[in-house]
Formats: structure tokens, sequence, C-alpha cells
């Protein structure tokens, strides 16, 4: 099962009444003090408006949209209209989403603390997972869902088995907010990045810290691995964009083109382009084998919280900014083929 996500919220209630498929966390996976919740750092701000999350189902056929009044829209990749909405609570906002690997649930990981999964067909809330004290920032899997890791406003990123949704196990390296993490597609490393400018490298089956990756000047907003998982993006307050070397844990390139804070990131099927979305409403389009900016797409003045390349080679970008719109464009194919 794959999962990703961060979002909306339920009561104690709720959450014991509800079926659970990923449930708490296992008591052996961790011991109780590592489990504890570090105090929380100073508060950084974590604000959305309009779109918050967009993910792309397997099949490519659609697209997961969440949005700051606490919907969960499925919508048609071929022309960006709704099909259903999965979930209406006003309140409940997600900051990140996925599909499951069989494209049959989407999940939301949210405000609350808790990552929930609904389904695709009927909207109902099938499993959810527990463990974080504070509310998450973001969710990541390997492409299998085998692997999921969550960070939050705490300093602690949890790994939780996808197949029996148990903690594997508690990750402490971190000195503020985790605000993003992001698995390698093969499962073998997480990327976490943090409010203070710092992004660890972890080895996943030890849970070794391999590498302290510092540059950035601000906080971490995005971090996201090729399809390959030879290349890892970083995107920061301080509007930069850098491209590590995860293996030898060191920067090979900075990316040149934005002028402001930069919040998402994501590379195309074959990980020869490379988008990034900013405050200031742009778009840029690298290509990964000239290291150029290939399209420059100036949209709105609204930021850009999440972009999103469909499933397969066509590189159409799906674009989701604070004006509560989703918008596509054709990106041609990166020269690296």
């Amino acid at each position: 099962m794959l999962l990703s996500a961060c979002g909306g919220g339920s009561e104690e209630q709720e959450r014991r009444s509800t079926r659970t498929a990923i449930a708490a966390p296992a008591a052996e996976a961790s011991s109780p003090a590592s489990l504890k919740a570090p105090p929380k750092r100073r508060v950084s701000s974590f604000r959305r408006e309009g779109v918050t999350a967009i993910v792309v189902a397997p099949d490519g056929k659609t697209i997961g949209v969440a949005t700051v009044d606490g919907r969960l829209r499925v919508l048609d990749a071929s022309n960006e209209r709704e099909i259903r909405v999965l979930k209406a609570q006003k309140g409940a906002v997600a900051a990140g989403l996925a599909y499951s690997a069989n494209g049959r649930y989407l999940v939301t990981a949210g405000r609350d603390s808790v990552a929930e999964a609904w389904s695709v067909e009927t909207g109902e809330r099938r499993f959810a997972l527990h463990g974080h004290a504070q509310a998450l920032r973001s969710v990541s899997a390997s492409a299998d869902g085998s692997v999921i890791a969550t960070g939050a406003e705490e300093t602690r990123v949890m790994l939780w088995d996808g197949i029996t949704g148990r903690l594997m196990r508690v990750l402490n390296g971190h000195s503020d907010f985790v605000n993003t993490v992001s698995v390698s597609p093969d499962g073998r490393w997480l990327a976490s990045g943090d409010a203070n400018a710092r992004i660890l490298l972890w080895e996943i089956a030890t849970g070794k810290l391999l590498h302290t990756l510092l540059g950035h000047a601000g906080e971490i907003n995005a971090v996201a691995f090729s399809t390959n998982g030879k290349l890892l993006a970083s995107a920061a307050q301080d509007g930069k964009v850098f491209l590590w070397d995860p293996a030898a844990g060191r920067q090979v390139h900075a990316l040149e083109g934005h002028g402001t804070p930069v919040r998402s990131l994501a590379f195309n099927r074959d990980g020869g382009l490379l988008a990034g979305g900013e405050s200031g409403g742009k778009v840029m389009v690298w290509d990964m084998k000239t290291r150029r900016v290939s399209q420059d797409i100036a949209g709105s003045n609204s930021t850009v919280n999440a972009v999103a390349f469909d499933a397969g080679v066509d590189n159409q970008l799906f674009v989701g900014n604070e004006e509560s719109r989703v918008r596509s464009w054709d990106i041609p194919r990166s020269t690296d083929r």
C-alpha cells in the first residue's frame, strides 16, 4: 500500500470507532523513550491557501486534489473536471496526498497528526496511521509502498511498514520542525528537510544517518528523489533549488531561475525534467541533462503549493496554487532520451 500525505482532522472517538487497517505503532517497534515527542522548537508558519496538494493516480487517468476548505476531490486528468468529492469536512486540511499502489485509495496526512486513507469508490475512511504527537507536515513512500515516512511539527521522523502499518523505527537527528520527507523510489534512502535549513539523508534498512546536507540559507520546503534515485533535489525559503548526489552526500549543482521561496518540487516519470513551484507564482522546469531552464511558466501571482507530472511520459504538468485552481501544461520532452 502506497502512502504519502499530510492533512485533515478527526476526533479521538472517531479514531477508535473507525475500522483501522494501518493501526497504531506496535509496542516492539520502538521504545517508550523514543516515542516520547521531543519539545517543540520555535513556531514555524505552515499556512497554505487554495490547493494544498496534488497527486496523480498510478494509471494516470485521475488526479487527487486537496484544498484548504477540507475537500478531497478526484478530477479527470484529461480535462481537470471533477469526478467526485471524497471528503468535505471543513477544517480537515490535508497538506499532502498519495494514491495507493492499486489506485483504490487516496491518502491524506494532516494537521491533526494522523494519516488517513479514503476509498476512491465510496469515500469511506478505511484506515489511519497514529504515532506523531504534532501536526503532520509531510509523508512519502517508496514506489512499491513498502516503506512510509512521516514528518511533523516536531524533530522526529517516523518510518512505517506500508503493508502492516507497524512503526519500524523513529529517527532522531533534526533540531527543528521536519517540513518535508522523501523516500527514494527503491526504498533505500530517506531524505528529510527541516526548518533549520538542514537535510538529513538516512539509510532506511538500518536507520543510520548517512549525510547531513548543508547549503541552503532558509527553511527546507521540499525534497524529491529522481526516478532512478541518483539525484536528490531540494528547495527552500532562500529561493534556491539544489541537486545532490545522495550516494556521495554532496551538492552537484545549483539550479537557477527562481527569485522567491520555492514551495514544491517534482521529477517527471523518466527523471529528465524537474519542476519547481514558487511563492511568486512561477513554475520553473529544468532539463536534467543541460541543467538549464526549459520552461518558465508564469501562471499567476499566487503561491504554487503543489506540482505533479503525469504518470506516463507525456510530461503533462499539473499545478495547484492558492487561487484554488488546478492548471496543466504540456511540457516538451527532455533532451535526455
